[in-house]
């Protein structure tokens, strides 16, 4: 008992930590910023148990569940969404932070592993027969106003360190390589940090990286990204002025930008807060509330993630929801998207009862409230 409360008083303490700072706005306001759509992962429930036959612990990892979103999930995701509506009519909106490729198994292959090749996040998504129209439900959740698209990266993948465990011949590594997975069990969460570096000089291959991913994002949606969530909050600030230059406007994340070092899991703590302009004229966007049930299950997300919302409130921030796409796929594990889908209900539900003008808004609406040029 004594062990809970003290837990509590943190996560209440924090919650206050992460709100006082920062820009106020009128008015309620909430967000869902939702990451990793159109990344692959786990491939397929078959992949999952081929792993665990394998005898890697990735059946056991947060990551299980974490697939593209098939046609069945993003139906039952957009007809919640749908159903749920602020006082003006709005639709709770999806802001889903896109990478827009994922590695080219087969030419990755052929070329044996020196160099990275990559694909279409839209021809991935081919690859799979419950995937075929996928990207037309984007589209036509685009138009509904359910779902907006921003930018998260061209790939969620370190691929130089990838490779070069590829190259040496790990065995974990080629396992899974040949089931369409980037895992390893070998530090795969470095794996994961697009823009994390081994040496400064990494900086303009990821400048180069992240340039070729705006372009990809405006020629696929049709219109530019006006912010940007660096894969797992590291990223450089040097590539912020080439993200200024091409229309990113804002900038999502945690409390802390994680600045590389050169050292994975040894980062450089920048501290932000919500509203905050840099030189550069870009705004940050800080995350005040989760909903991350797929990630851990036994903890009660509608009572933690609905006092985060009240913090926020009471500081006169927007509730800026961090949920990854996890908690909405149900292509491996229908029980995982039932779990995730059923949090966000109650939840919006009871902070409508509680909060009935809160407004429903994309990350991307805040530039007008920020008075961003």
């Amino acid at each position: 008992m004594v062990v809970d409360f003290l837990k509590r008083q943190k996560a209440t303490l924090s919650a206050h930590i992460n709100n006082y700072r920062g820009k106020k706005l009128h008015g309620r306001f909430l967000i869902i910023e939702s990451d990793d759509w159109g990344a692959i992962r786990t491939p397929s429930r078959y992949a999952l148990e081929a792993f665990k036959n394998k005898g890697l612990d990735l059946p056991n990892s947060v990551y299980k569940n974490d697939s593209l979103a098939s046609n069945e999930d993003l139906d039952a995701l957009f007809n919640l969404l749908q159903s749920l509506r602020d006082n003006s009519g709005n639709p709770l909106k999806l802001t889903a932070n896109v990478i827009m490729a994922n590695p080219d198994f087969k030419k990755i292959k052929a070329a044996d592993f020196k160099t990275f090749y990559f694909e279409d996040f839209r021809s991935t998504l081919l690859h799979y027969p419950q995937h075929d129209q996928s990207f037309s439900r984007w589209q036509k959740a685009i138009t509904d106003g359910l779902f907006m698209p921003q930018f998260h990266g061209r790939e969620h993948l370190q691929y130089n360190r990838w490779l070069k465990v590829l190259q040496a011949g790990n065995e974990d590594a080629l396992f899974c390589f040949n089931l369409g997975a980037t895992y390893s069990g070998l530090k795969d969460y470095s794996f994961m940090e697009a823009y994390d570096w081994d040496s400064p000089t990494d900086v303009e291959e990821q400048k180069k990286v992240v340039l070729e991913g705006l372009r990809m994002f405006e020629n696929v949606f049709g219109f530019k990204s006006k912010s940007f969530i660096a894969p797992c909050y590291n990223w450089d600030s040097a590539l912020e002025p080439l993200l200024q230059a091409n229309g990113v406007k804002i900038i999502q994340g945690i409390r802390y930008q994680l600045k590389p070092t050169g050292c994975f899991d040894n980062y450089q703590r920048m501290p932000h807060s919500f509203g905050e302009i840099n030189q550069l004229g870009l705004a940050y966007n800080v995350r005040n509330c989760f909903l991350e049930p797929s990630m851990l299950p036994a903890k009660d997300w509608v009572d933690s993630c609905l006092a985060q919302i009240a913090t926020a409130f009471l500081w006169q921030k927007p509730a800026v929801i961090c949920s990854h796409r996890i908690n909405y796929i149900g292509y491996i594990d229908k029980g995982n998207r039932e779990r995730g889908l059923r949090d966000l209900k109650t939840i919006i539900r009871k902070v409508q009862s509680k909060w009935p003008d809160v407004q429903f808004i994309s990350t991307d609406q805040l530039d007008e409230m920020l008075a961003l040029k």
